[in-house]
C-alpha cells in the first residue's frame, strides 16, 4: 500500500505524442519519437528513428538529465 501511495505522489509528466528526443547516454547515438502512452502500466511507447524499433520507456526519463532523454523538437 505504501508503494501505491508513493506512485501517486510522483505523478510523472508524460512527454507530448509526436515529440522527438535524443538519448543523453554518450555510449549510444539514438533519436526517438513518442508514439503513445500506456497509463495502466505508466509507460511511454517510443520509436527509434534510426532503426524503426519500438520499445517502452518510463516517463521519468524524459527530463533532459543524464540517463534520460533531452528534447530536440
Amino acid at each position: 500500500m505504501a508503494a501505491n501511495t508513493k506512485r501517486k505522489q510522483l505523478n510523472p509528466q508524460y512527454p507530448p505524442i509526436g515529440s522527438k528526443w535524443k538519448e543523453r547516454d554518450l555510449r549510444v547515438s539514438r533519436t526517438i519519437e513518442v508514439v503513445r502512452y500506456d497509463m495502466a502500466k505508466g509507460r511511454v511507447r517510443i520509436n527509434c528513428i534510426e532503426t524503426q524499433r519500438l520499445s517502452w520507456a518510463k516517463p521519468e526519463r524524459f527530463n533532459g538529465k543524464s540517463g534520460g532523454y533531452s528534447r530536440i523538437s
